[in-house]
Parts: C-alpha cells; structure tokens; sequence
C-alpha cells in the first residue's frame, strides 16, 4: 500500500489518524509527501502489523501521540512532529521507530502535560527508538513541554545508515 500526497504543505489530512495494522506478510505501508494534523488519537500508528515507511511528512496538532510504533516497525525519513499531546514518537511492546533525514525534527510535544511521556519515548525494554547518525537525540528532539525531549525504560541509540 502506498499513500504519496504532493507534499507537507500541499496535501493535508484534517481531523484524523491512520492506523496500519494488517500481517507482516502482506509487506509494508509507504506513506509520503504530506500532512496529518488536528486528529482525536494518534497521528500515524502502527500496531502489531505491516511495517511502516514515512518519508517527507508532518505529524502536527494530534490529541494524543505523533507516531507510535505498537509491536511493530516504522522507519521515517526526514519527518517532523509538532505539538502533539502525548509522545511526539513512541514505540512499546517491541515496537521499533527507526528516524532519518536532515529535516527530522520532534518539537513541542506532550502538550497534555502526561508525566510518562517525552518527544522520544521507548516505554518498555523490548522498544527501542533508532536515531541514523548524523542525527542525534539533542539535535532532532527539542523544546518538548517540561523539557520531556526523551525517556522511557526502552533504549534510544544511534545507529549507522
């Protein structure tokens, strides 16, 4: 499955999230070149399913997190997450989110004050958020509300490409 919009401030899906759930064995989900803003859940949300590909996008305004990685993979290049309630970009329960891409920024989240939530969280020790070097965690997660940048039980490390 591919969703391809015709870019960040072009093509924007108002008041709603997408959930991918599905098999593994049905391949992956690419979704690019576009805006998700002022939803009542989670921006993107990928839940023990397809695994997920985001290149070029935005995740802004959504009540609860940005893109959260449930017992599954999602690997994002060059997104931005703004001011989302909970988590900017979260992955539990073996969740992965794999973040690429000199225009990847994670800002001005946890607007809903949750004390177990940061820009960057991995909750649990088998999640783990994946930052591609040259990217770090001070440089792609700032200005999240209280200073959340990131947290969780889970790791946070960087990678090579």
């Amino acid at each position: 499955i591919k969703i391809c919009g015709q870019g960040i401030g072009e093509t924007i899906l108002d008041g709603f999230g997408l959930f991918i759930g599905g098999s593994k064995s049905n391949g992956s989900v690419v979704i690019e070149d576009l805006s998700i803003q002022g939803g009542t859940g989670n921006g993107l949300w990928a839940d023990s399913g397809m695994d997920l590909i985001v290149r070029r996008c935005k995740v802004e305004k959504c009540q609860v997190g940005g893109v959260v990685a449930n017992n599954a993979h999602i690997s994002c290049d060059d997104v931005q997450v703004v001011s989302c309630g909970s988590s900017g970009v979260a992955a539990l329960s073996g969740g992965t989110v794999k973040l690429s891409g000199e225009n990847t920024r994670i800002e001005g989240n946890v607007t809903s004050g949750h004390s177990n939530h940061y820009g960057l969280t991995a909750y649990d020790s088998s999640s783990k958020i994946q930052i591609v070097t040259p990217l770090t965690k001070d440089t792609i997660s700032i200005n999240n509300v209280g200073g959340r940048n990131w947290g969780g039980d889970g790791t946070i490390e960087q990678v090579s490409a």
